[in-house]
């Protein structure tokens, strides 16, 4: 096999060394029939050219991402004379790919350990499945979750173990080393990842404990109470040394945060189920007044719906900020190689349109071309060529500056996660969530589409929290839009033709230097029993699993609360829904 110095240095062999092999030598078995079958299609005339992204096996034993091109070339009477191959070392792009598909896995992990803490306040199911997904994700051998007793000693709360290991499940642990050497740490959020016990500076009754549970390598990492050290979750790997990969290491991290918000509501409901049974119990032993008895009853039942509800907002501001980091990430991995197109776009338009005008120059000069490219010309056609090229180009143009505005629209939109308040111009943020959520208002086969009326007159920059205000913007347009689609599936084609579904924004300056914005559909409207209740905790019109009841609630928070805000409805059966959100133009903000 003839190789060039740059594919010599992919592969790690000299040319000489690689004279004396052949290519499928080099090759990962797993990528050979692909190749050959490929390679077979060329030789029989099948095709021209074939490209392949397959491992090469290097000298040291490693392997390289490549992407082959391979062509044939024929001899005089047409006959397979050698092949030419074009090699370009891919490693970089298939690793960034790894790395995204890990990525896009935790987030998978941590959303669904989120929804388990909305739905379930049985804090041993939240855990046992916790460490079977994190012993999944990780692929290790053995996952716990260690708790502990008052005395630094503890037993092991549940485990995901593979069938070759020794099982811990309710083992108590007594570790003497722990409250000297490594309680304070932890308890300052301290995480450990060790690849192998005995070459990590460890101490020597750790090492023997490990030892005993069949431990090479383990990634350690808190579980934290406020200030108190709960637990920790462990990942063993048995069967060798390991190296912790950093995101394996993020991924424990926010899965121990997310289960210690699971520990402290189980802890709260427990405490609320014990204050129920205390008041119960006080209620048939003192016999005391009905009125005492009602009064009682109601101020349990707020705290448990105060209880309920700040555990509800918990999770949906975390969902939210897991939703801004996701977009945010997005926007950023797009803008890159689309800024790269969009720039190059103008100069290559510019390139072709000389090429094409050399032609012509050639052409008017030289009209007297060989019949090879006269017949060249009439195949490709190249008057329509040079007519279609600057149509191409600009149709180019124009998708690419599509992708830059949704891109801009991500970014903004991503401000979810920000905590501080700033001055913006809140028209920016309405464009991004109608961006987001364009595909909702297109028409659909069971509705056509929802028009979106936008009436912005000039407003000031507003000091606010963003990422907040867009979550307003979000909650009050999909309700619309719900509603909207809602009365659509009980009208005809032809009357939705003759009244279309429409929704209208407005924006203006209001009193006392407030500014307005009003979102109005023209759907069914509500009768007043529901409207009074609309920004009530967990109240719904949805059927179940439609929705929470909290979007408005929460909505209602944070303008009244967060912005010192107005957030009202206007609606008369029959007569459509207008929500009015009115905020000072410079407040008070608190974080």
């Amino acid at each position: 096999m003839k190789a060039n110095p740059g594919f010599c240095n992919i592969v790690g062999y000299s040319e000489l060394e690689l004279k004396a092999r052949n290519v499928w030598d080099i090759s990962h078995p797993e990528d050979v029939a692909a190749d050959v079958e490929s390679g077979d299609r060329l030789l029989a005339g099948e095709i021209l050219n074939y490209s392949i992204e397959k491992r090469f096996v290097r000298k040291d034993g490693s392997f390289v991402w490549a992407n082959v091109t391979v062509s044939l070339v024929r001899d005089g009477f047409g006959e397979p004379s050698y092949v030419i191959g074009v090699i370009e070392d891919i490693s970089d792009r298939k690793l960034a790919e790894a790395i995204l598909r890990q990525q896009l896995k935790r987030e998978r992990l941590v959303v669904g350990m989120l929804e388990r803490i909305r739905s379930s306040l049985n804090l041993e199911e939240i855990l046992t499945k916790a460490v079977a997904e994190v012993r999944h994700f990780l692929q290790t051998d053995r996952t716990i979750i260690y708790r502990f007793n008052l005395d630094w000693s503890g037993f092991v709360a549940v485990e995901s173990v593979g069938e070759s290991w020794l099982s811990l499940q309710g083992r108590s642990i007594n570790d003497p080393c722990f409250e000297d050497s490594y309680a304070s740490a932890y308890k300052h959020g301290r995480t450990v990842a060790v690849d192998d016990i005995y070459k990590a500076d460890l101490s020597e009754c750790y090492i023997n404990l490990l030892s005993q549970f069949q431990v090479r390598a383990n990634l350690v990492v808190p579980i934290l109470q406020g200030e108190k050290l709960w637990g920790l979750l462990i990942a063993h790997e048995c069967a060798g040394r390991r190296r912790w990969l950093e995101i394996e290491v993020e991924c424990l991290k926010q899965i121990s945060v997310q289960l210690a918000i699971a520990i402290q509501q189980s802890t709260l409901f427990e405490q609320a189920q014990t204050e129920i049974a205390d008041r119960k119990q006080a209620e048939s032993a003192l016999q005391e007044s009905e009125a005492r008895e009602r009064s009682k009853a109601l101020e349990l039942e707020a705290a448990i719906n105060k209880l309920r509800t700040t555990q509800a907002q918990l999770v949906q501001n975390e969902k939210m900020v897991s939703l801004g980091q996701l977009v945010a990430g997005v926007a950023h991995e797009i803008n890159n190689p689309v800024s790269f197109i969009h720039g190059n776009l103008s100069p290559a338009r510019g390139y072709t349109l000389d090429l094409l005008e050399l032609i012509k120059l050639y052409q008017h000069y030289c009209p007297d071309a060989p019949a090879q490219v006269l017949d060249k010309i009439d195949a490709i056609d190249l008057d329509y060529i040079a007519e279609d090229i600057p149509k191409l180009f600009s149709s180019m143009q124009v998708g690419t500056e599509r992708i830059v505005e949704i891109v801009k629209s991500l970014r903004n939109f991503s401000r979810l996660d920000e905590s501080a308040g700033k001055s913006v111009n809140i028209h920016e943020g309405i464009d991004s969530t109608l961006m987001i959520l364009q595909n909702r208002l297109k028409s659909h086969s069971s509705r056509p589409a929802i028009q979106v009326v936008k009436d912005y007159q000039l407003l000031p920059r507003v000091e606010c929290f963003p990422g907040e205000l867009n979550q307003v913007f979000m909650n009050i347009l999909i309700n619309a839009i719900d509603a909207l689609e809602e009365r659509d599936k009980q009208r005809s084609i032809e009357e939705c033709d003759r009244h279309p579904s429409s929704i209208a924004i407005r924006t203006y300056p209001a009193a006392a230097g407030f500014v307005a914005v009003s979102i109005a559909d023209n759907g069914r409207g509500m009768p007043e029993s529901v409207r009074s209740r609309l920004f009530d905790p967990f109240f719904t019109t949805k059927p179940v699993g439609k929705g929470t009841g909290l979007g408005l609630s929460i909505s209602h928070s944070i303008i009244v609360d967060r912005h010192g805000g107005r957030l009202s409805c206007i609606s008369t059966l029959g007569e459509g829904a207008e929500f009015l959100i009115e905020i000072p133009v410079r407040s008070n903000l608190e974080v």
